[in-house]
């Protein structure tokens, strides 16, 4: 009787990838399109077909079309869009994440890290003396961030970082020290795609029409005419200084909480009784202000920030003197268009909400009150707006997070232990449904493993 051969080992194995290298380009695909770009970074190592196919900004568009289908269905459902958000320790970051198939990476405070840093980046937890010393991430992108360790007298290297790449690039060093009154930062990028909500179809957009801007102001406390801005160019990988014109005056103050917004493409900046707007694809030389709503407290108490494309600014805990003065309340305004005839059209402050967190937070109200530490007993501030959930904001209450949403009065509350957030500006930090490449060549750019 002749002797049967087994199959080797790897028989089945073989087998298994033969056939999914058979599969068509359009199953391939349909495939693809429901994994979490993580495991697609993984895959493009498996073949040269995958690579391309994955590679290709055809199927970024396929992907994202995808994720966007699925984003909207479970808004639609009304259910939770999150994933649960952290703070990136030690750092003053806050990081928002859409509940979605892409970004599904696993413990993701595991997974995003800037540990790497060392130790000269990382911030004391202590009460900070120096506004140079402050910041440590500036400011946040499209998924980017940027970073730097501004000590006084030194000229500042700052870095732009993808969390979820690694890839990271470092910035020439800045064209001015840093002093003892410290720096205003702001960070501005181009989006890698775009949402067609009319076509229900993501576009991506191409590497030619993609830049970023860096923007540095040496701060100042008393009012300002004009006043010195460096600006870095993607274009051009260098600083360039302007002497910025600004006909109703600004005054960075001294808000330890404060941040640079980007809208649109233009930068804000709180200040002292105003915002500075500054746009720095656009007349660079040229800056305005907006006043902040009339009977507004005091501009430390502000946060401002865009929600579901909106431009919001909040007031929390709203000063004493206040009609609507309770501890622990707050109000909300929105920046909105308004006509004011002959075809002119103005913007002006709405407000929106006026709100008792007590109210919100219910019978566990006394119960988180009780748990606040001495060191931050009464010392609750809203960090952030939600950047794709309207009328919900990120408020910082004793040791904990909560995330609440004003209309409807659900809340989710999350310990955080760590830098002290009374102290720091919180950057939110908004995760993409796909990783945004930095604007650069290929040279410059670091890829840590």
């Amino acid at each position: 009787m002749a002797a049967t051969k087994s199959p080797s080992p790897n028989y089945s194995a073989t087998k298994s990838n033969t056939t999914i290298n058979n599969l068509s380009e359009d199953s391939l695909t349909e495939i693809f399109c429901k994994l979490p770009c993580k495991s697609l970074f993984t895959c493009k190592s498996i073949s040269k077909r995958w690579l391309t196919l994955i590679s290709n900004p055809n199927f970024h568009s396929l992907y994202l079309t995808h994720q966007y289908n699925l984003f909207r269905k479970i808004q639609a459902q009304g259910d939770d869009p999150d994933q649960p958000s952290f703070i990136l320790k030690p750092y003053n970051a806050l990081v928002i994440t859409p509940n979605l198939p892409s970004l599904q990476l696993g413990p993701l405070e595991n997974h995003l890290s800037l540990t790497f840093l060392g130790p000269d980046f990382e911030p004391t937890n202590i009460v900070p003396q120096l506004r140079s010393v402050l910041k440590f991430v500036f400011a946040c992108s499209n998924g980017l961030l940027i970073y730097g360790n501004p000590r006084p007298r030194h000229k500042c290297i700052y870095h732009i970082r993808n969390l979820l790449t690694k890839e990271s690039l470092e910035l020439p060093c800045a064209l001015t020290l840093c002093d003892h009154a410290g720096v205003l930062v702001g960070f501005t990028c181009d989006p890698y795609y775009r949402v067609e909500t009319e076509k229900v179809k993501v576009s991506i957009v191409s590497t030619s029409q993609r830049r970023f801007r860096v923007v540095r102001i040496p701060a100042f406390s008393d009012t300002r005419f004009a006043f010195d801005v460096e600006v870095f160019y993607s274009e051009t990988r260098k600083w360039n200084r302007f002497l910025v014109s600004c006909p109703k005056g600004f005054a960075c103050g001294f808000f330890l909480t404060a941040s640079s917004v980007e809208y649109e493409g233009t930068l804000y900046f709180m200040g002292g009784g105003r915002i500075l707007v500054y746009n720095p694809y656009d007349n660079e030389r040229m800056a305005s202000v907006i006043d902040l709503p009339r009977g507004f407290g005091e501009a430390y108490r502000g946060c401002l920030g865009v929600t579901s494309g909106k431009l919001q600014l909040s007031e929390f805990p709203i000063s004493p003197s206040s009609a609507f003065g309770e501890a622990y309340s707050g109000k909300v305004w929105e920046r909105k268009h308004c006509y004011c005839g002959k075809g002119e059209e103005t913007t002006t402050w709405e407000l929106v909400h006026e709100f008792s967190l007590s109210n919100i937070i219910g019978a566990g109200f006394e119960e988180l009150k009780a748990s606040e530490g001495e060191h931050v007993k009464g010392c609750s501030r809203i960090l952030a707006f939600h950047p794709y959930v309207k009328d919900t904001v990120f408020l910082k209450f004793g040791d904990n997070i909560l995330c609440c949403n004003l209309i409807t009065r659900r809340f989710k509350v999350s310990k955080y232990g760590g830098l002290s957030l009374l102290f720091y500006p919180v950057i939110p930090v908004v995760l993409p449904w796909w990783p945004t490449p930095i604007p650069s060549p290929p040279l410059l750019i670091n890829r840590f493993v």
